[in-house]
């Protein structure tokens, strides 16, 4: 299920934004998240990602954590982050590369604001910008969320 959700999700938000994602056509990519559940396998072909759990073949191996994965989204550059010992690639470095360029296109709040609205996808992105700073990312988002919850706060 959280496959499915994670594909339309992506997908949807390719299309919106326009991104060509040409380059990766035929090439599988496993992301793997050491810190948080998240362990995938996209499959690039036809112009769109298949999210998958398991795959054959893999072009490249992405680990990472939740907190390097949004550094990656807020443009800080691959080779800095593999110098820092900060993600961990095996296999074809080129598409890494070309993925991370890929999502970096990809502006989240914006796409969220269209659902939920600009208060919500703001405090989504202050959740998120959080997390970052977390050694233990779950418990800090479920802490925030909480926080959110109790404690709306109404703009007027």
């Amino acid at each position: 299920m959280k496959t499915l959700i994670l594909e339309n999700a992506l997908n949807h938000l390719l299309s919106t934004h326009q991104v060509d994602i040409s380059p990766l056509e035929g090439k599988t990519i496993r992301l793997s998240l050491q810190d948080f559940p998240l362990d995938v396998y996209f499959i690039c072909t036809n112009n769109r990602f298949f999210v998958v759990t398991s795959s054959d073949v893999v072009d490249v191996e992405i680990t990472l954590t939740v907190s390097a994965f949004s550094d990656l989204l807020k443009k800080t550059e691959l080779h800095d982050m593999l110098r820092q010992d900060k993600i961990i690639i095996h296999g074809d470095v080129k598409t890494a590369q070309l993925l991370v360029d890929i999502l970096q296109q990809l502006d989240f709040e914006e796409v969220l604001s269209q659902w939920t609205g600009d208060i919500i996808a703001h405090q989504a992105g202050k959740v998120i910008k959080h997390l970052k700073s977390s050694d233990r990312p779950i418990s800090a988002f479920k802490d925030k969320i909480a926080a959110i919850l109790i404690n709306p706060k109404v703009v007027k």
